[in-house]
């Protein structure tokens, strides 16, 4: 409890002790004049003088001047309360005052009753008794002489001695109240701390804390903590700053308060402009003062501020990234719904004629440009995001860009009904030194976009040159600037569009990435929200600005400005020679042929083998002669064994990489051309296929027109065509199947062979689905054996390869066996893996390769069963007098190959099922009947012949109902429809 009291007290307390003693002490050695004693001998005089005059008197008989005596003592001195003169018998003799009443017997006090004998005749008569007034005062303190000195000095020295004392200490010099060593102690510690008094005042200040908040410690010491400006992270960032700086209780002032430590109280100060964040902790020292560390935490809140900024950031764009997910999820479906749907369409042969699948083809061929478009947008966007955008500056005939750009898509504006014109209003530069493969993107997807959101009217882009004027109609741009005024002039590309036109709120965000101007833009038009922010990037990194001006209901006009420089405007070219040199390119154009190729040898190196096979069919039907290498290694070799004059090199591939290839063929003295081939298109990957050693550079998926175009640069012109095309004769339908040149038929039942979905026809096409199945035997021995030694890894590998290989040499029917195979072996299931082994040989084994030209069907068909020609060497139908009732004739385009196969082998099917649904149905066999029937249902329309679609399906009904006499009534009507059926056949000559 003692140390609860503050120093200053307590020492007040002691002196205060100290003098009392003293006092006490010289009371006691009589130094001090005790007015009570006095009192008591001067009133005991008086009481003798009266006891003497009273035996007198009562000895004489004089009682009356007695009493008067004693009442005129009574009435002077006001000290004396009453006088009484008492016999021996006790009576009452004489008396002054009410002394009945003021004595009292039983008290035995001499400073208030005395008493004195009264003698007579030598004996004692009796005894004078006299009542005195107390004068003891309060309490009696009047008998001890000190007391009221002790009273009045004790307090006020204590009073005295405590404000003397604390101006003292507050005078002394605090930096001494903590010794050297521990001052040394407390300033190796890594946080601030200080020790304050009772007073809140400093005592000491760690080296730590000095150096955190900027000061010296002499200029803390001795002063209150509180003078420092503490604000409360709370109320931080409020309007009225000094709501900041008002806390309601510092940490100190509530360990005071409550006797107890304070933790993780957090304060904020502002030190050189840097608002610093402090952890404080405050322990109260019993009775001496506080202990408070300040632990400096500020790079944390800095980063917790930092991190929820980013949190907000990534949230806001995860959210705008979820939404271009959602409208990229509908942009690629679109084009890949095509891309399956006329695929699907093609495979099932559901065409009329060749121009319907001409048509189809185009389609997927634009709706898979249109999915390279949307990945390349990615690809645009996120090189510009991570800084590596790379622009050229290169000679640019912007004329014919923007020719190129409006013939391009002259055909989706002809869809829309909308008429897309360029025009010139002033003279330009012949070329601009500008890179045109952006300057191409950018107009293209402003026309594009110009396109889609015009209903009428018209598409229109305008070039000219003008000045360059920062401050003109569309100097919204953030940054003005951009516009380069090196020679004061700009080239200026408008693309005005009549079409919906945009709101002020609109335009403010078009630019943003993932972002278009509504949500119902998305539903209605489509799109991802890229194109215009990436024309815009795409823009200032070649110098320029792309800025918008549109009001909703008239149009939008989009503008582009290219920077011009003093050279650009040496050689300019006036609207009407420009308008000359475009019809004169549009002639030139429609009058070449496809790029044709000199025989030379080229090296396609490529580990994909779709890719050998693509580039191997494109350039060969082009004149050139292929050789191919799977890898860098082969490569090397066949370079080693022949003397290519070109070589196409897949930078990435197995055994040996492209660049490595290159370096050691540039290194062992080969000095032709190669061409690096590679799916990177980011920044860099040129650089480093040149360094490597490549010469040219050329992306993945490969453009046929400009694959020849790049060969051709390297390899020269072709000579000129010196033999004119021979017609190929079409192969034909042979009833029955003609087996003489089929792969695999000799002992197969013609119904269950599998004919590949390739054009067997084409030496190219045969020649690569006959290599895959004379390797195909003994990768599936290497599957059995890795399934016997328990490698699913190496089973696993071979099962994905069959997987893809399969479908691509048209013979889809091994992917779904090769996918169970491949999940067996990923779940090690060793069953699963031989039965799915097992289904592969069986369809393998009924796997055909048809003859491979009309020759050969000729050929073959002398030694088949054929009715008699009446005429010869001209194709015919069917002989009328075979036909009962109307015909039906195939709607598939016989004349093509393809088509014309996969006719011929339904036909061959179908001949052979008839007969056997009849055999099923006599035998009662209904559910196999059922099987038949459902086949028939579904091939029947795909191969052109949709009569069959509907007896099938009442004859595949009636057998699952039991029904025998619908089923042949059925079976009747589809044999009726057999004989109707017009199917070609060659006529011998």
């Amino acid at each position: 409890m003692l140390s609860l009291i503050p120093i200053r007290l307590r020492l007040s307390f002691g002196l205060v002790g100290l003098m009392t003693g003293t006092l006490l002490v010289a009371s006691a050695g009589g130094f001090f004049p005790n007015e009570q004693e006095e009192i008591l001998r001067g009133r005991a005089k008086l009481c003798e003088t009266l006891a003497i005059s009273g035996t007198a008197m009562a000895s004489s008989g004089q009682i009356e001047s007695l009493q008067v005596t004693l009442e005129s003592v009574v009435h002077r001195d006001d000290s004396i309360l009453s006088i009484g003169l008492i016999s021996s018998e006790g009576g009452l003799v004489v008396s002054a005052g009410p002394h009945v009443d003021a004595w009292d017997d039983s008290l035995d006090d001499a400073m208030t009753q005395m008493r004195v004998p009264v003698f007579r005749y030598g004996k004692q008569w009796g005894e004078m008794q006299i009542a005195f007034e107390s004068t003891g005062g309060l309490f009696g303190l009047n008998y001890w002489a000190p007391a009221w000195l002790l009273i009045v000095l004790i307090p006020a020295c204590f009073v005295q001695f405590s404000f003397f004392l604390r101006k003292t200490l507050q005078s002394l010099d605090p930096s001494g109240a903590v010794p050297t060593h521990v001052e040394k102690a407390l300033d190796t510690f890594t946080v601030g701390l200080v020790l304050l008094n009772a007073d809140q005042r400093v005592l000491f200040a760690n080296k730590r804390l000095t150096q955190l908040i900027a000061k010296e410690a002499s200029a803390l010491v001795g002063k209150p903590v509180g003078s420092l400006d503490w604000m409360d992270p709370d109320h931080v960032g409020d309007n009225d700053d000094e709501s900041a700086k008002t806390i309601a209780e510092m940490p100190w002032a509530t360990a005071k308060r409550t006797e107890d430590s304070v933790h993780d109280r957090i304060l904020q100060l502002e030190v050189d402009g840097r608002r610093l964040t402090f952890s404080v902790n405050c322990t109260p020292i019993t009775g001496q003062g506080f202990l408070v560390t300040f632990d400096d935490i500020t790079l944390i809140e800095e980063n917790k501020v930092a991190l929820a900024q980013a949190r907000d950031a990534a949230q806001n764009a995860n959210e705008a990234k979820s939404e271009f997910l959602a409208n990229m999820s509908h942009e690629i479906r679109t084009p890949l719904n095509a891309v399956l749907g006329f695929t699907d369409v093609l495979r099932r042969g559901l065409v009329s004629n060749s121009d319907e699948a001409v048509g189809h083809l185009n389609m997927i061929h634009r709706s898979g440009a249109h999915l390279l478009e949307l990945i390349n947008d990615i690809l645009d966007l996120s090189k510009i995001e991570a800084g590596h955008l790379q622009v050229e500056s290169i000679d640019t005939h912007v004329d014919r860009v923007l020719i190129d750009v409006a013939n391009t898509l002259q055909v989706r504006a002809d869809e829309n009904s909308l008429d897309l014109n360029v025009r010139f209003q002033t003279a330009i530069p012949r070329t601009i030194q500008c890179d045109p493969t952006r300057l191409r993107q950018v107009i293209t997807n402003l026309v594009g976009n110009a396109i889609k959101f015009t209903e009428e009217g018209s598409v229109s882009i305008i070039a000219a040159m003008r000045d360059a004027d920062p401050e003109n109609l569309f100097a919204e741009h953030n940054d003005p600037s951009l516009v380069d005024a090196t020679s004061d002039q700009v080239l200026r590309v408008d693309v005005v569009d009549t079409g919906i036109g945009m709101t002020a709120d609109q335009q403010a965000k078009i630019f943003q990435s993932f972002v278009q101007a509504d949500s119902t833009t998305t539903r209605k038009f489509g799109g991802t929200g890229l194109g215009l922010s990436i024309s815009r990037r795409l823009a200032e990194a070649m110098g320029g600005t792309l800025n918008v001006l549109s009001k909703p209901g008239m149009g939008s006009t989009f503008r582009l400005e290219i920077p011009l420089m003093q050279s650009d405007l040496q050689d300019l070219v006036s609207p009407t020679e420009l308008k000359e040199c475009t019809e004169n390119r549009n002639s030139d154009a429609a009058n070449s042929d496809l790029t044709s190729l000199p025989p030379e040898l080229v090296l396609v190196v490529d580990d994909g083998e779709a890719n050998r096979r693509l580039i191997d069919l494109v350039l060969t039907r082009a004149g050139a002669t292929v050789v191919t290498a799977n890898n860098g290694l082969e490569a090397i070799e066949c370079v080693a064994n022949q003397k290519p004059a070109l070589i196409l090199m897949d930078m990435q591939m197995p055994v040996l990489d492209g660049y490595t290839a290159t370096r050691r063929l540039r290194d062992a003295g080969f000095d032709k051309p190669i061409v690096a081939l590679t799916g990177n298109a980011m920044r860099g990957d040129r650089e480093k296929c040149v360094d490597a050693g490549c010469d040219d550079f050329m992306t993945k998926p490969i453009n046929i027109d400009q694959l020849l175009e790049l060969v051709a640069s390297h390899l020269g012109a072709a000579p000129p065509p010196t033999t004119e095309e021979t017609p190929t004769d079409l192969p034909c339908i042979l009833l029955p199947h003609d087996e003489s040149n089929c792969r695999g038929m000799s002992d197969m039942d013609p119904c269950k062979a599998i004919i590949p979905t390739l054009p067997m026809d084409d030496d190219d096409f045969r020649a690569i689905t006959s290599d895959f199945l004379d390797r195909l035997p003994a990768r599936l021995d290497a599957i059995e054996a890795a399934i016997a030694e328990a490698n699913f890894e190496s089973v696993h590998g071979e099962a994905h390869w069959l997987k893809g290989a399969g479908g691509t040499v048209g013979l889809g029917v091994f992917t779904s066996p090769a996918k169970q195979l491949e999940e067996a072996a990923k779940e090690h299931q060793v069953d699963l893996a031989l039965a799915a082994l097992a289904q592969i040989r069986e369809l393998n084994a009924r796997v055909v390769i048809p003859n491979s030209g009309a020759s050969t069907s000729t050929a073959s068909a002398s030694s088949l069963p054929i009715p008699a020609p009446e005429t010869s060497g001209e194709l015919l139908t069917q002989r009328e007098n075979k036909i009962v009732g109307d015909p039906i004739e195939c709607s598939l385009p016989l004349e093509d190959p393809d088509f014309f196969e996969i006719v011929r082998g339904f036909v061959e099917r179908m001949d052979a099922r008839v007969p056997q649904m009849r055999e099923e149905l006599a035998q009662g066999r209904l559910h196999e009947l059922a099987q038949s029937a459902h086949w028939l249902k579904g091939a029947g329309g795909t191969v052109g012949y949709a009569a069959l679609t509907q007896p099938s399906r009442n004859l595949l009904a009636a057998a699952g109902a039991g029904n025998t006499s619908e089923c042949d009534r059925w079976i009747s009507n589809i044999e009726s429809i057999r004989q109707r059926m017009i199917v070609p056949e060659v006529i011998q000559s």
